[in-house]
Parts: structure tokens; sequence; C-alpha cells
């Protein structure tokens, strides 16, 4: 019987088993490169193709290293499908020709070179690289080349590689989520910020220096919408927010639980869920003001906040924050860190007291409290000061009568005391003076004094007990006054 021999190509395919002619008459037409690898039936390691060539049928095969990645010779690979002997049986002996294979090599079916079944290119199988161990089973043998197992292995490792990865990489955003979100939001909210961190309103004398994390807000910013709010303030960071608010109303200047609960009352509008929670004093960067905790819910979405009041002369101020539910403790904390940061500038309340020092000899029937509401009510107007002591006498003749009876009995009877010294005819006019400057009616300038004359000499002659007490009962007509439309 002929030799048999495989061929492996340069491009990795293979084709065999041919016989010796066939071999040379492939060669001989330019059908295979040089470099083309063979294995002659028996050999133990593949050939060069000029190799092959130069020996006989006959002649022992010397061994040629094979080129990196080629085939092992002794693990040659299997034939094409087209040429595959039928398997024998397990009780045949292997020919002793072939003691390094499997099973013998099926001879190549008898063709011409020419014809185009028996060509390389077109019938040469794939090849990956790897024959087939020695004493392999025939059905291994017989199977069409595909993956090996060590390639199999590199391709599990390389799949479970990339799935602790995709999960390593999906963890880190998971964790790293909240952070960027939170860098994404202080982002926007400083778009709108404004530069100074010390900002004032010399208008109203507020001033707020703003501390670490906090921003003041221009007023063209979605996060704080407060019709008349003179300030928006931001924690981006926290998710706080703020807004101060400027009031003149002197009649509640004495009263910041007062202005606070008409605040609350104002804001049931847009927050019908409010309740209140605390109520307590809380210490400013500059005095100190009363704070009111609160709680709703604003589209479903629990929320918190507060309002803290403060004065400054006849300006009362207050600022709202709040926060969602969620933010915690942390509310309250970021909610003093702010508020340390307000101080208020105290330029108004620097002009009322000085007018209150000026004019507490002229008006002694007032306290200093209530003389220092009657003048901020007229600063806060942009009105004079120079007829403080007679407004003083219509206020006080207004609140009289929104005393409770026996106030008004008592304060009656010590005005007798101050008018006794008086001669009866002045005093039934000074009397009728006051019922003109009760009513709202301007009277002379010299009726004026002279009534303010009298009052101000009786005071004077009351012992020190009843004018304290005098001062008191004055103080509260003055704020019921205030109070009257």
């Amino acid at each position: 019987m002929l030799q048999q021999f495989l061929l492996h190509l340069p491009d990795g395919t293979q084709y065999g088993p041919i016989d010796r002619p066939t071999l040379e008459a492939w060669h001989r037409e330019g059908r295979l490169p040089e470099d083309t690898l063979v294995w002659p039936e028996g050999a133990p390691e593949w050939v060069s193709l000029p190799r092959a060539l130069e020996l006989t049928a006959g002649s022992p095969v010397p061994a040629t290293p094979a080129p990196e990645n080629q085939p092992s010779p002794a693990r040659p690979p299997a034939p094409p499908a087209a040429a595959k002997p039928k398997p024998r049986p397990a009780a045949t002996p292997k020919p002793a020709a072939t003691p390094r294979t499997a099973r013998p090599l099926a001879p190549a079916a008898p063709s011409k070179v020419d014809d185009p079944q028996t060509r390389p290119s077109m019938r040469m199988p794939a090849f990956d690289g790897k024959a087939p161990a020695p004493g392999a089973p025939a059905e291994a043998q017989d199977r069409p080349p595909g993956m090996s197992a060590a390639d199999r292995r590199r391709l599990l490792l390389a799949g479970v590689g990339i799935a602790l990865v995709a999960v390593l990489v999906l963890g880190m955003f998971a964790l790293l989520r909240p952070s960027l979100a939170k860098r994404q939001a202080i982002a926007e909210v400083r778009r709108y910020a404004l530069a100074e961190r010390r900002v004032e309103d010399p208008g109203s004398g507020l001033v707020v220096e703003l501390p670490a994390g906090w921003w003041a807000l221009r007023g063209e910013n979605p996060y704080v919408v407060r019709p008349g709010a003179r300030l928006g303030l931001a924690q981006p960071a926290k998710g706080v927010f703020g807004a101060i608010s400027v009031a003149v109303r002197p009649a509640m200047m004495d009263d910041l639980d007062a202005h606070l609960a008409e605040v609350l009352q104002q804001r049931l509008s847009r927050q019908p869920s409010q309740r209140e929670s605390a109520r307590g004093e809380l210490q400013l960067g500059r005095g100190r003001g009363r704070m009111v905790r609160t709680t709703w819910e604003d589209d479903l979405v629990p929320m918190q906040g507060a309002t803290v009041a403060w004065a400054d002369g006849y300006n009362l101020f207050s600022l709202e924050a709040w926060a969602t539910a969620a933010v915690g403790d942390s509310f309250a904390t970021e909610l003093e860190t702010i508020c340390k940061g307000l101080l208020p500038a105290g330029q108004v309340a620097a002009r009322v007291e000085e007018a209150v020092e000026r004019l507490a000899v002229d008006v002694p029937e007032l306290s200093r409290d209530a003389l220092r509401l009657l003048i901020a009510e007229r600063m806060s107007q942009d009105r004079g000061l120079e007829d403080v002591p007679s407004s003083a006498l219509r206020a006080v003749s207004r609140g009289l009568d929104a005393l409770d009876v026996a106030e008004a009995n008592e304060m009656r009877a010590i005005y007798q005391q101050i008018w006794a010294p008086v001669p009866e005819e002045e005093r039934v006019r000074l009397a009728g003076l006051l019922n003109e400057v009760k009513a709202g009616r301007p009277i002379l300038a010299a009726d004026g004094q002279a009534l303010r004359d009298a009052v101000r000499a009786g005071v004077h002659a009351l012992p020190e007990a009843e004018r304290s007490r005098l001062q008191e009962l004055s103080g509260r007509a003055v704020r019921k006054s205030l109070l009257l439309p």
C-alpha cells in the first residue's frame, strides 16, 4: 500500500490523507506553498514539504521542529469528514505500521490531480491548530474540529472575570450615586448664588454673614420663591432652604410670639396641613429671637420647618427655613448655624432709643416700652416726632376704652389726682381740648402745650408707686390704641 500523507497549509487548513504521487503532482503544479507542513504516515514529527519530497517511501523520517502554534506530530489532525474511514470494531487489532496513532490513516481516494474534488482549496477542512491525541477514541477523532477544553476553560474564566468586573462597577456606581447626586444638586444651586459672603440691606438694617455651606440666592432663583422676601438662602449639601422677610408692624414689637402666630396663620393657605411642634428662644449672631417649629406635607412628602422672629427698631424680621423630614436632625443643626450669622445692624433701634431718651421727660405718663412703640410707629411712617407728646395723650385716651372696666376705673382715679392741682376753669378748658385730641381734630399749638404742661406737672407730683402703675396702664392703653383702626 502506498504511504499516506497529511497536509497542513500555512493558512491553518488541512487536507489528507493523500498518496505520494498526488503530493508530488500538487507540488509540481504549484498548488502547495513551500512552508506547507507534511506528516508522513508513521512519522514521529511534522516535516517541511521539501523535506517530505526528499524522502523515499521506505526511508526513516528525521524530526523537523514544527513552527509555533502548529499541531504536534504526536496528535495528527483528524481527516475531513469526506475522507473518514469507518471506525474499526473494538476487537480489531491496530496495524503495526501505525503504533503512534489511534487508527491508520485512510487511503486517499483515487482521483486525478485536476479533479476539482481533490483540490486542497476546495476540500481541506478548517483546522484549529491541534491534532487528536494518540490513542483517543475513534468517536473523538471523528468529531469536526472545534474548541479545545483549554480554550473553553479560558473562555469561561474570561466570562467570570467580565461578570465580576461588571458587578464591581455596578456596586461602585450604587455607592457613589448619592454623592454624585449631591454634587450635582450643589452645582445647580450655586448657579443662582451670590458671590458675597456678607449680605447687607441698609434700608431694613438686615445683615447676614453666611456660614460655611450656606449661600445667598439671587431673586430669580427657582428654589426659594416667597413673595416679599428680602433674601433667599440655601444649604444645598443638606437640602435646607430659607427666606428672610421684613415687616413694619410696631404694634407687635413687644410680642414676637404674636407676630409668629400671625405669620403661621398667613401660611395656612399654602400649607394647609401645617402643625406646630415646638416653640422657644434661639440665639442669633447678635441678640436673641423667638422660634416656632412646624411640620406639614408637600405633595405627600413629609416636611419640617422653623420660623424665627426678631426685631430691630420698628422692623420685625422673620426667617422661614424648611427641608424634607428625611434630613432629620441635620435641619436643626443647620438652622442654628444660619441664625448665628444673623446680625441685626441695630441702626433703626439706635434712632428709636435716641428719640426715647429725648422725649421721656416730656411724656412721663408712659413707660419707655410704650414710648418706644409710639416713636417707632411714627418713624415707620416717616412722620416727625415733634407732636409725640400730643400723640401720647391721644393714644392713651383711645386705648382707655379698650381696657377692662377695673383697669379703666383705676386709670381714671389716677388722672383725677393729676388734674386736681389745676384750677377748675382751666381744668374744664383742658378737658375740652383733650376730647378734641382724642377725636383726632387739630388744636392750636399753644393749647397743646398747655395741655401737655398740666399733665407733666401732675404726673411728676404723683407718688412713685402710683406713677409706676400709671405708666403700666398707659402702656397697655397705647398698645390697644395701635391695634385700633
